[in-house]
């Protein structure tokens, strides 16, 4: 069983050469490793054909003009890569020795299992790592859109499925910036995921993905799938309106933190619009804008 490891990268000559280390550590040496440079212009090509010079079968290493959309950078990687399972590895994080030795026994001793995820921990320095993200006991396989949709489960880039999924889901959706939200969806409502309860990546934790910009592109994306979703999938339209709902909230209250007031209505107008007087996001959303325009009203 052969992993291909997908790694999108842009300026990242800082940090890819921890990620390189920490895959050609692996236990389990059955894999290449796909890195696509987002057009970068620091060193970060200097620093991975070093690398190569002595893994000439295990990096294949592609640049690219400056496209900007991780989505079309994914799927550049899906289209060249040749392994049996695909595995996605973002280039300023790490994995444990042993994480293609533990993914390599969840698909070769489960059959059914098409998509896996696991647990993580977050890292500034990798000495002191957090505990572990999830706090879920046991390893399961069962349908978590619901858990995907309230964010019980979150769309890290942490994720191995089967090649021959991709016959059946497809590529990343191009029309979406970040793309791995929109993925988790749309294997969700088709398949069972299986959740491995160990430890297997550190994700760092910098300036770059801590930012407010970074968190509402993210809830924009999801909004965009989850409309997209209701036509593919409308049976489950009330699970993704409520994930438009949660969405939409969630972007209101960063604007309004930001005291981005008029915005943060707009998005609660969204809600309530798009809602009956019964619902549960109308009220909440309701006293909401009630509190926003007292606000309003006193400054």
């Amino acid at each position: 069983m052969k992993f291909s490891i997908i790694t999108i990268t842009h300026n990242r000559a800082n940090l890819i050469g921890e990620t390189i280390e920490s895959v050609l550590s692996q236990t389990y040496k059955n894999f290449e490793l796909l890195i696509i440079d987002d057009g970068s212009t620091d060193n970060t090509e200097e620093v991975v054909t070093g690398y190569i010079k002595n893994n000439l079968e295990k990096i294949i290493y592609l640049k690219t003009e400056r496209i900007g959309l991780p989505s079309k950078l994914r799927n550049i990687g899906l289209q060249k890569a040749k392994g049996d399972i695909i595995t996605i590895l973002d280039s300023d994080d790490l994995w444990t020795e042993d994480k293609l030795k533990e993914v390599f026994t969840i698909f070769s001793e489960n059959k059914e299992v098409n998509f896996m995820i696991h647990n993580l921990v977050h890292f500034t320095d990798v000495m002191k790592p957090t505990k572990p993200f999830y706090e879920i006991k046991k390893d399961f396989h069962s349908f978590i859109l619901k858990k995907i949709i309230v964010s019980e489960i979150l769309a890290f880039p942490i994720f191995s499925f089967k090649k021959n999924l991709l016959e059946h889901v497809g590529f990343f959706d191009e029309s979406i910036m970040e793309g791995q939200h929109d993925y988790y969806l749309r294997v969700a409502s088709k398949y069972k995921i299986f959740y491995l309860n160990k430890v297997l990546t550190l994700m760092r934790r910098h300036e770059d993905n801590l930012t407010k910009n970074f968190d509402i592109m993210h809830s924009l994306d999801a909004v965009i799938s989850y409309e997209k979703m209701i036509k593919i999938d409308p049976k489950d339209a009330k699970l993704y309106l409520l994930g438009i709902n949660f969405m939409n909230f969630k972007i209101a209250k960063h604007y309004l933190k930001d005291k981005q007031k008029n915005i943060a209505l707009s998005y609660i107008n969204k809600i309530i619009n798009q809602n009956s007087v019964f619902n549960r996001w109308y009220i909440k959303s309701f006293f909401f804008k009630y509190k926003i325009l007292c606000n309003l009203t006193k400054s």
